[in-house]
């Protein structure tokens, strides 16, 4: 029951932002996740999570301006 008034609520929000707001919000995400990967000292997830950031920002036309 929990699980379907969050689905609900997240749904409804969704439909209220606007395009705009998502992108940025997604771009905030991808900085996030590509700045840890960065951050580490490992070159495997620098292979791995940094080419699957790319292919999201491409997809979606997500702008990397930082």
């Amino acid at each position: 029951m929990k699980d379907k008034i969050i689905a609900e609520l997240l749904g409804m929000l969704l439909k209220l932002l606007k395009p705009e707001t998502l992108i940025e919000i997604a771009d905030k995400i991808l900085d996030l996740v590509e700045d840890m990967v960065e951050a580490t000292s490992t070159d495997l997830d620098d292979k791995i999570i940094l080419p699957l950031c790319k292919k999201i920002r491409d997809a979606f036309n997500i702008p990397d301006n930082d």
